[in-house]
């Protein structure tokens, strides 16, 4: 048998402040009602439950409420002195209690109204996030159009951050190339800027300075290899470039590590003009961009390896060649082998 949990029973624990009120004000009004001749009757007070019950959010209360009340009422007819005559007695019995079911049926409908209230902000807070989950969906398969294309590495990169900013509303976006050998990061001077006379300063500070591990926004990614945010800028102490980010009106600040494999290869930054608070879906969304953007730098790379193959090849074709034409010529085959031998070491 299954064990009754909290919303199986008649009343939740929540209730029992509301209950004990409730039972408090039943017990004042019927002993005042009692010292109350029967033809004055003050049981349209015990509309109070009912409102308690109101309170509660609870139907269940309302209606036990009322049901109290109307038994309290009719109790009081009996515990009350005679002064009137019955007919007027009853009446107001009766009119008492009417109005205390009145106030329940008010009531019933107020909390009726407010759980569909909440049960419609539930479907649209649902239907938000499915669109906010597809409105992402989309834009990576756009990048991901983007990052498998032809387009050089530097189109891709700008593409990218121009859709990252339409779709989140931030007004700057720039990227640093890494130097693994040094371990420095270095701007590469792609920006995207909503507004490039008002963030002239900032750019050209930027683009001045390096970032090592640790150090600022870039170097915190460049030392995690993970998504960092900067929440408030002005309360952060390790932003170099704080005192021109918070003249240029930026408040926060965003970016992830571009990857090939566990290698850096890029630092993506993006800054706010409002304040931001972490976002689980973004990071997740930024994460996945990391590995993502860095297949252009992997295809370029590859690109520069296969062409310096052709070339090699293409040169030890040739001195082949000519190697064959001093053969036929001499007659020197140990020789020839030799100087073949050569060439491919």
């Amino acid at each position: 048998m299954d064990k009754l949990s909290p919303n199986n029973l008649f009343f939740s624990k929540s209730s029992v402040s509301y209950i004990i009120a409730m039972v408090v004000c039943a017990l004042v009004i019927s002993f005042t009602d009692s010292l109350l001749p029967q033809g004055v009757s003050i049981g349209e007070a015990y509309a109070i439950l009912v409102l308690i019950g109101l309170m509660a959010k609870d139907n269940k209360m309302v209606i036990a409420g009322a049901v109290v009340g109307t038994i309290l009422t009719l109790e009081g007819f009996y515990i009350s002195e005679e002064g009137a005559a019955l007919w007027i007695v009853w009446t107001n019995r009766l009119l008492s209690i009417s109005i205390i079911w009145v106030v329940a049926i008010f009531a019933i409908a107020q909390i009726r109204f407010h759980e569909d209230q909440k049960e419609s902000e539930k479907m649209k807070r649902a239907y938000e996030l499915l669109q906010q989950e597809m409105t992402y969906s989309k834009l990576l398969k756009e990048i991901a159009i983007l990052s498998n294309s032809s387009d050089s590495v530097e189109e891709v990169l700008k593409q990218s951050m121009q859709k990252i900013c339409i779709f989140t509303g931030w007004p700057v976006a720039h990227i640093y190339i890494s130097h693994t050998s040094e371990d420095l990061l270095n701007s590469s001077k792609l920006w995207i800027l909503d507004d490039w006379n008002v963030f002239k300063e900032f750019k050209e500070a930027t683009e001045a300075t390096d970032f090592r591990p640790g150090v600022g926004l870039p170097g915190r990614v460049l030392s995690s290899k993970k998504v960092s945010l900067i929440k408030n800028l002005s309360k952060d102490s390790n932003f170099p470039r704080a005192r021109i980010a918070l003249g240029n009106g930026l408040k926060s600040g965003f970016a992830f590590p571009i990857l090939i494999g566990r290698r850096i290869i890029a630092v993506m930054e993006f800054y706010s003009k409002e304040l931001l608070e972490e976002d689980t879906k973004l990071i997740e969304f930024a994460e996945t961009l990391s590995f993502l953007l860095g297949r252009p730098f992997e295809r370029d790379h590859a690109g520069l390896r296969k062409e310096e193959y052709e070339d090699h090849l293409r040169r030890l074709y040739s001195r082949m060649k000519a190697v064959r034409d001093e053969e036929n010529s001499q007659g020197g085959p140990q020789q020839t082998a030799e100087n073949i031998h050569e060439e491919l070491r």
